[in-house]
This record gives structure tokens, C-alpha cells and sequence, in this order.
């Protein structure tokens, strides 16, 4: 069994449970053993992040995951380990709100020496491989996967009260707020109509319905049973282009047919007219909606053309066939 150490910030980020988590006893049944240890935090954390990342020369490989290192992180690990692959799903090296001129200098100085210290990066769409590609890095596209497993499917029927479902942060709820016009507008065209939001906090309306379920992670695969039709509604700009659609393939995974903005991944994970709409503008939103609403065949369809497409092409079984291969490369 070869030990694999990876260098976590959050485990309780969506991002370390899916694209790492989740994968570890399938890399162990390949022969790989994942270490996972938190970054140390706080005034004292000097000393033991410095043994941390000599640890690393204990260690078949690093994954460094979802992370930019200070300067003098990045040379010591880079001094001790053997191979260092980056895991990335989202655009670190910008930013997903206003900031001053000292945090953007400070976020691309750690991008620049974390950068130089790799040796390969595993990025979630082609966006985030490019950005890095940029910098002289290799770099191999390894979607977020989904569980389809936990996930049970959706029974399609007619319905008097359609139900839209999003699931997300703090941080993305945004973004339904930029699309609630377009939204508003689907409840005036389609009776009935609402909007089932799972997450920690939720949006306010008073041309739209809208039911709250706070989010937990053994809760959210059947909150997503209380929806009809998945949305992603996504602004585009360059933290978003590093998006990987992971909410599209939870819908997916629970046989919803997805309405989606074509930003980033979701282009790429959505299939127009087979598992869901890309309307290219808040506009075009309400028509989307009120075709799905109204027909609970389509929605079946698309629905299990999703399901389809999550088990074949975004299981984890798919990630760590790959993960595997560059480690054994390593």
C-alpha cells in the first residue's frame, strides 16, 4: 500500500468530501492509502506546519488540495516531497466578491509560488487546467463526481404545483438573487409554480413561493425529491467560469432534468434538450421553465438520461480509475 499524503483545508467543504473523501476506500482497493491532515491553524501554527510538510518526504506523492501556499510553504514542500499534485475545482487565484489592491497582490503572489512548486494539477474543467497550463503546468481534467448511489430517483408525474429545487451556499445564493426576476416571471406564466431552496439560508419573493430546507449532508439527497426540475442559474465572470457543476449532478443523480446557465462546467456536464435546458439568458429562463413544467414525460426523460449520464460518465468509480494511474505514474 503506498501512503499518499494530502494537505486539506476544510473537511467539511463539498470540495475535500467529494473530490477526495469520497474517493479513499475506492484508491485504497488500488493500492493507495490516503493520509488526510488539516493545514494547521492559528498564531502557533509555524512549527507544526513546518514538520507537516517534511512529512512529505515520507510520502509516495502529495495532493495538495484546494489550497494556495505562502512562498515559504510552497519551497518547503517542494524541498520534500516527491511528486506534488494540485486538486482544484474552483478559480483560488481570483476572487468571488470585491476586494483591495493588497488581498489581490497577496492572492497572486501565493498563486505564483504554489504554481512553480507542482507538478501536476487535477482540475474539475478545462478553465481551471488552462489557467494553469498557462504557468508551463501538465494538467489532467478529472470532473467532480457524484454518488449516484445516495441518491434515489425521481418519479415523474403531472403535477399542479411545479416545483423548481437549488441546492447551495452562502456564497452562490447570489445568484439566484440576480435570476429572481427571471424566476418571478416563470411563476406569473406557470401556475402553481415554486421554488424549493436547500441550503443554509434561503432568498425572499412575493411573486414566487418559495419552500426552505436547511441543509445537511443526510438530508440533501431526499430534500431533492421535494423538486420537479433542477436549476444552476450561474452570472459569468472568472470565479464562476471555475465552477464545476456539482449541483447539476446531484440533480442529475436524483433524475431530475436540469435548467442551467451555460457557464463554465455546466455546458459541458448539461446536454441541450436531453437532460435539460442552457438558456443563454435570464430572459430565456421562464420559457425553459414552463416547457418542463408542463410536461411530466420530458421531465421524466430528461430526467433519466441525467441519471444515466451521472453513473457512466461522473462516478467515482471513473475519478479514481484515473487518480490511480497518475500516482502509479508518480
Amino acid at each position: 500500500m503506498k501512503r499518499v499524503l494530502v494537505l486539506a483545508n476544510n473537511l467539511s467543504q463539498a470540495s475535500f468530501r467529494v473530490r477526495i473523501a469520497a474517493l479513499a476506500p475506492l484508491l485504497a482497493e488500488r493500492g493507495f492509502l490516503l493520509d488526510v491532515q488539516l493545514r494547521p491553524k492559528g498564531w502557533l501554527r509555524g512549527p507544526r506546519l513546518w514538520r507537516l510538510l517534511t512529512s512529505a518526504k515520507r510520502a509516495h506523492a502529495v495532493i495538495l488540495q484546494r489550497r494556495l501556499l505562502n512562498p515559504w510553504e510552497a519551497t518547503r514542500l517542494r524541498r520534500h516531497a516527491r511528486k506534488i499534485f494540485y486538486d482544484i475545482d474552483d478559480a483560488l487565484m481570483y476572487h468571488n466578491r470585491p476586494v483591495g489592491l493588497v488581498s489581490r497582490w497577496r492572492t497572486a503572489r501565493r498563486f505564483r509560488a504554489t504554481a512553480r512548486a507542482l507538478d501536476h494539477v487535477v482540475a474539475g474543467n478545462d478553465y481551471l487546467a488552462d489557467i494553469f497550463r498557462r504557468e508551463g503546468k501538465s494538467a489532467t481534467i478529472i470532473p467532480t463526481m457524484v454518488d449516484s448511489a445516495r441518491y434515489a430517483r425521481k418519479l415523474h408525474a403531472a403535477t399542479d404545483s411545479p416545483r423548481l429545487v437549488w441546492i447551495g451556499s452562502n456564497s452562490t445564493l447570489d445568484y439566484v438573487e440576480k435570476f429572481l426576476p427571471a424566476l418571478e416571471q416563470a411563476a406569473r406564466d406557470v401556475k402553481g409554480l415554486r421554488l424549493v431552496t436547500i441550503g443554509d439560508k434561503t432568498v425572499s419573493s412575493s411573486a414566487l413561493n418559495i419552500d426552505h430546507e436547511i441543509w445537511s449532508e443526510q438530508t440533501e439527497a431526499a430534500a431533492l425529491l421535494r423538486g420537479d426540475i433542477g436549476i444552476a442559474p450561474t452570472p459569468a465572470d472568472q470565479w464562476t467560469l471555475g465552477k464545476c457543476g456539482f449541483k447539476i449532478l446531484q440533480y442529475m443523480a436524483a433524475g431530475l432534468p436540469v435548467i442551467a446557465s451555460p457557464v463554465g462546467a455546466n455546458e459541458q456536464i448539461v446536454q441541450e434538450g436531453i437532460t435539460g435546458f442552457l438558456p443563454a439568458t435570464p430572459g430565456e429562463w421562464p420559457a425553459a421553465i414552463a416547457r418542463l413544467a408542463a410536461d411530466a414525460a420530458l421531465r421524466a426523460r430528461m430526467g433519466d438520461a441525467g441519471r444515466e449520464l451521472a453513473e457512466q460518465r461522473y462516478s467515482l468509480a471513473v475519478a479514481a480509475d484515473e487518480w490511480a494511474r497518475l500516482l502509479n505514474e508518480a
